[in-house]
């Protein structure tokens, strides 16, 4: 009889189909998470114009959606730890297609807030279950790859968002967001026929299953498997999964405080900037159509839209350059250059004019670092805390983005009208303190084992050795 720990099996069986296939069905949800993220920002002037709101009616109208991501962060983690990974995305994409597709039937604000903010806490319960259902299934040495195919999702996600932004005024803002929904549908299909995470399982006491999944993981990978194979716990599991008490305990405050107070920077900062963006690159007079002659109603045309897109492109080689570093000389480093390099391009841009394309540039590498530093927190966070808490784990880092991202729609409307160079030299100040604290980050977790239990920390301590 072949008997085998979690861990053992999975690094056994290497990157195959089983592993291709649970990273790519996850990293359609950070496409679409950026995506949602960029519309919002396009559309907001468009929504503006269609039901004529004030900048704070906008700006109340925003701050709902990321109320809602942030409770559907909460959630996710939780339910995704209770009922497992596969069950709570697919629960979260039925409900998510379900409240799109009425928002987009409502034609007026209050309703169509209202359902789209449903919409929203339905995005959010997903996220936290597909990074845990993606990372669960990968072999220590690969799960960088994954937060790089991720990345790079995330990046075409927020390129797809501002070239789709300039059909809103030919098409319809209606037409383009149905059509830009279809990616869910997909992804639901896939989950459905997805088997659920090994290791949850397990921790849950549901062996057998465990063994089946493990079984077929193995075959589908080349691998010899042992009819009398047998899938042992590492040690018992002796806390309730799913509890955000336990995230506070004397053995994990000291990490959840830090990731807590770097992730909040990246909220406040990049969330304004990246609805802001339309704005800042599009501000010479002769970029902006005002179609209406009114204040509150105009679209970036193909000049502006051309330096979005600009933006966006130091997310095609910082993003993976990032994960580079992190697998070579580990995760805290990483976030520490991350925080860093974002602090000093944000000083830079101040120099630069606005709207132009080397100002594009310079606040897109600074947006693009501090990103690819949450991509490296989130693989951080997925290897550091243990099964029963992974899902609520990664929901902590969801909820506390955008509870940053809170007061993203006021600031937005503060850099655009008052001082954006003071903004930019506050985010750059902030950051740069957030560089700071990842240098005390005592635990690295390169090529570590992924733990089941908080007793596990305590039992495998070469784990959670620098």
């Amino acid at each position: 009889m072949t008997t085998l720990s979690v861990d053992q099996a999975i690094e056994r069986s290497g990157c195959g189909i089983s592993q291709y296939t649970y990273v790519s069905a996850s990293s359609g949800i950070f496409f679409l998470e950026l995506l949602s993220l960029v519309s919002d920002g396009i559309l907001l002037p468009i929504i503006k114009c269609e039901w004529n709101l004030t900048s704070v009616q906008a700006s109340g109208y925003l701050l709902s959606t990321r109320v809602a991501f942030c409770l559907g962060g909460a959630v996710g983690g939780l339910v995704g730890d209770k009922i497992g990974r596969r069950k709570s995305i697919i629960t979260g994409l039925i409900f998510q297609i379900l409240m799109t597709t009425i928002a987009l039937n409502c034609y007026t604000v209050v309703w169509y807030a209202f359902f789209h903010a449903l919409h929203k806490i339905a995005f959010g319960v997903i996220m936290p279950s597909a990074q845990a259902l993606a990372l669960e299934s990968c072999p220590a040495a690969k799960r960088f790859l994954v937060k790089v195919v991720f990345g790079y999702s995330g990046c075409a996600g927020a390129v797809f968002g501002a070239v789709v932004g300039g059909y809103y005024e030919y098409f319809g803002w209606r037409k383009v967001q149905l059509l830009v929904t279809f990616p869910c549908y997909l992804a639901l299909v896939i989950f459905t026929f997805l088997d659920s995470s090994p290791r949850h399982l397990l921790v849950r006491g549901k062996q057998k299953q465990a063994e089946v999944i493990v079984k077929k993981l193995l075959k589908r990978n080349g691998k010899r498997v042992d009819d009398q194979f047998c899938l042992v716990k590492d040690s018992d599991i002796r806390e309730t999964p799913g509890s955000y008490r336990n995230l506070f305990s004397d053995r994990l405050a000291r990490h959840s405080y830090k990731l807590m107070y770097i992730i909040l920077m990246k909220g406040i900062f990049v969330s304004t900037l990246y609805i802001s963006m339309p704005y800042l690159l599009g501000s010479k007079k002769e970029e902006i159509d005002i179609p209406n002659h009114s204040e509150n109603c105009y679209s970036v045309n193909s000049r502006a839209q051309s330096k979005l897109l600009t933006a966006f492109l130091p997310d095609l080689f910082i993003n993976p350059g990032l994960l580079i570093v992190a697998q070579c000389y580990g995760r805290r480093k990483a976030i520490s250059i991350a925080m860093t390099l974002s602090a000093l391009t944000f000083l830079l841009s101040v120099l630069l004019n606005f709207g132009s394309s080397a100002f594009s540039l310079a606040i897109g590498t600074a947006m693009a670092a501090i990103t690819a530093g949450r991509g490296v927190i989130m693989l951080y966070t997925a290897e550091l805390y243990p099964t029963t808490l992974r899902g609520v784990a990664t929901g902590m880092i969801w909820v506390t983005d955008n509870v940053g991202s809170f007061l993203s729609p006021f600031l937005a409307e503060f850099v655009i009208l008052s001082a954006p160079r003071l903004f930019i030299c506050i985010a750059a100040m902030g950051i740069g303190v957030s560089a700071i604290i990842a240098n005390t980050l005592d635990t690295e977790t390169l090529n570590k084992p992924l733990v089941a239990s908080i007793s596990d920390m305590s039992t495998k301590k070469e784990v959670f050795t620098v």
